[in-house]
């Protein structure tokens, strides 16, 4: 099975990726218990780097768009949904997330983003929540539709 284009990532953005992700997740420790939460599901820590496949990513001033997937970071997941962090704004309501693009990708969900919030660096944070089962196939001919 072949990899995701996501494969290829700069040093340094995985490295601000885990930056961003240890500021958030402090300030989650920190906030336990002085927020009311409206998660109907617990959530588990998922730290995992996945792929968006997009319809409408805004590309940087000077850049082409690009339809090839994105690396995002996973925060957690729950079963109703996934909260990721990524370098950037994606203005897409429904995007098809691969969870495993580093190992052959197996898992494939049509998701809609549901929460977005600048937090550190130019990254984001994403809530989305599960729509329904997607696959490769629906990624990838949703990405060559806008080309």
């Amino acid at each position: 099975m072949k990899s995701t284009p996501t494969a290829t990532l700069p040093a340094d953005h995985q490295r601000d990726a885990e930056r961003v992700l240890k500021i958030l997740a402090r300030w989650d420790e920190k906030m336990q218990g002085h927020q009311t939460q409206k998660r109907a599901k617990e959530r588990c820590t998922y730290p995992a780097r996945m792929a968006v496949y997009h319809h409408g990513i805004k590309t940087r001033p000077g850049q082409e768009a690009d339809g090839s997937p994105i690396a995002v970071w996973a925060r957690n997941v729950s079963e109703l949904g996934v909260g990721f962090i990524y370098r950037g704004r994606i203005p897409a309501k429904r995007v098809v997330l691969c969870l495993d693009p580093d190992t052959g990708g197996s898992t494939w969900l049509l998701v809609e983003i549901v929460r977005a919030r600048q937090v550190h660096n130019e990254f984001w944070d994403y809530g989305a929540k599960f729509v329904g089962r997607s696959s490769r196939e629906d990624a990838e001919g949703s990405s060559r539709s806008k080309r």
